[in-house]
């Protein structure tokens, strides 16, 4: 069967734009589903406090290079720092190993929490001070803390996980 001239370009256009249509869509199911798998899985894992120890080998074999690298000034100079920043994860080196992580979330708590909620979820079993709660965590090797820093308005602002004995 033979269509005039000008219906055989409309149905090869028709054509053309539906498989052009059906790959268009295609990206953008795969973009989202991309996207929300990486938003999913959390580069930190089910317990942070597992990361504090890591040597730099490992640490780069498990998140890969940092998106941004700076240095945190101690109030004396043993107590400088180089950070690796992570998404959702910053990690604070001393030497060749990671001593302290600061996270988003940890242990039932994410920053922007009331002080009294963080203290519910953390079986008020806690050290307290004028802008931060100290939490004694359950380890092997080192003893491991967590704490949590507040603004002036009682919302935690800051969650760091680290080894005391440093």
């Amino acid at each position: 069967m033979t269509f005039p001239l000008d219906i055989n370009r409309i149905l090869i256009y028709y054509i053309k734009m539906r498989n052009h249509c059906t790959i268009a869509a295609l990206h953008l199911f795969l973009a989202v589903f991309m996207a929300q798998a990486q938003e999913a899985a959390s580069p930190v894992g089910e317990n942070p406090a597992d990361l504090v120890g890591l040597t730099l080998e490992e640490l780069h074999a498990k998140f890969g290079l940092p998106q941004r690298v700076y240095a945190a000034r101690g109030l004396e100079s043993w107590q400088d720092d180089v950070v690796f920043v992570y998404p959702a994860i910053d990690c604070y080196i001393f030497e060749d190993h990671v001593w302290q992580v600061s996270v988003q979330t940890a242990y039932g708590v994410k920053t922007g929490d009331e002080r009294a909620y963080v203290k519910t979820q953390l079986w008020g079993k806690t050290l307290d001070f004028d802008d931060a709660l100290l939490f004694k965590l359950p380890s092997g090797s080192w003893e491991m803390m967590m704490r949590v820093n507040f603004d002036a308005g009682g919302k935690a602002r800051a969650i760091f996980i680290y080894r005391s004995d440093m």
